[in-house]
C-alpha cells in the first residue's frame, strides 16, 4: 500500500465518526472489558513515559496519565479531528502529561525526535491500519529504550468463531474474509482496507527488534464487542466466557479469538 494516499484514506474514514466515537465505545460493556485487560496487562510493567499508536479520542492517554508514575503520554494517529481531540484535551489538563501528535507508527522515530519512553501500546489493531507492519515494527522498536516495552493488540486473523458461524449462517464470503490480503473492516457499509495479522506475521515484523515475552488471546468464546448483546454486562453468561476465555489463554486455543495481545521487549543488551 501507498503509505501517505492509505493513511489518508484511513484519516477521512474515522474522521467521518469522530466527534461523537467516545460515547459510542463507553456504551459498550465488551469494549470496555477489553480495554480495561489491556490497561492491566500494561501496567504490571509499571510505565512511566508511554507511546500510544493510534489513540483515537484519547481514552487511554488520559486515563494512563491520571495514574500514579505515569509522567508522560505520547500519542501518534493519522486522525486529524482526533489529534484536535486530544489536543483540547491536553490544553485543559495544564500539567503537559499529554502529548498527541499527528502521524503514523512508522512516523514513532521522526516524530518522537530521539525521545525514548519505557512504554509503547497499540490498543485495538491500529497496526491493521499501517502501510507497513515491519517499517512500523522498526520504528516503534526505535523508539523503546534498554529494557522497554511495547504491548501491542491486533484484530487476529483467525478468529475461528467468525468463520464457523458464517459458515453455519451461510456466508462463506463473510467466514473466510478475514484471510484475504485485505480486510474491510467491521463495518456493513462502510469500507475500510486493512490487513488481519497471524500470530507469524507479527513475529516476523517484530522479532527482528525486539523479544516476544508474553501472548494471550481475548474473545476467544466469549462474543466480541460487536456481539455484546449476546452477553449482557453482569450476566452468567458474560462471567462464565469471561472464565473459559482465561483458561484458554494457557493452551494451543490462544490466538484463535476476535484479539490477540503481544508483549515485546527491547533487550538491554542492544
Amino acid at each position: 500500500m501507498n503509505g501517505t494516499a492509505y493513511h489518508d484514506e484511513v484519516a477521512a474514514y474515522y474522521d467521518a465518526e469522530a466527534e461523537d466515537f467516545e460515547a459510542r465505545a463507553g456504551q459498550n460493556h465488551v469494549l470496555e472489558q477489553l480495554r480495561q485487560a489491556f490497561r492491566n496487562v500494561t501496567m504490571t510493567y509499571d510505565p512511566k513515559h508511554v507511546l500510544e499508536v493510534g489513540y483515537g479520542p484519547g481514552l487511554d492517554m488520559v486515563w494512563f496519565a491520571d495514574q500514579p508514575g505515569v509522567e508522560t503520554v505520547y500519542g501518534l494517529d493519522v486522525t486529524p479531528t482526533f489529534h484536535r481531540i486530544v489536543s483540547e484535551k491536553s490544553e485543559a489538563r495544564e500539567d503537559d502529561k499529554l502529548r498527541p501528535m499527528l502521524g503514523s507508527a512508522e512516523d514513532a522515530q521522526k516524530m518522537m525526535g530521539g525521545t525514548k519512553v519505557d512504554t509503547a501500546i497499540v490498543f485495538f489493531g491500529a497496526l491493521n491500519t499501517t502501510a507497513d507492519l515491519e517499517n512500523a515494527a522498526a520504528s516503534i522498536a526505535g523508539v523503546l529504550e534498554p529494557g522497554g516495552r511495547a504491548i501491542l493488540t491486533f484484530v487476529n486473523r483467525w478468529y475461528m468463531f467468525d468463520v464457523l458461524w458464517h459458515l453455519l449462517t451461510l456466508r462463506p464470503r463473510r467466514a473466510i474474509a478475514r484471510l484475504r490480503p485485505v480486510w474491510g473492516g467491521y463495518s456493513p457499509t462502510r469500507h475500510l482496507p486493512s490487513v488481519c495479522h497471524s500470530a507469524h506475521g507479527v513475529k516476523k515484523a517484530f522479532s527482528p527488534h525486539l523479544k516476544r515475552i508474553k501472548r494471550q488471546g481475548f474473545c476467544i468464546t466469549h462474543p466480541a464487542w460487536y456481539r455484546h448483546h449476546w452477553a449482557p454486562e453482569g450476566s452468567l453468561r458474560n462471567r462464565c466466557l469471561h472464565a473459559v476465555d482465561r483458561a484458554l489463554r494457557f493452551t494451543p486455543l490462544w490466538n484463535l479469538g476476535e484479539y490477540s495481545l503481544y508483549v515485546y521487549e527491547r533487550p538491554i543488551t542492544d
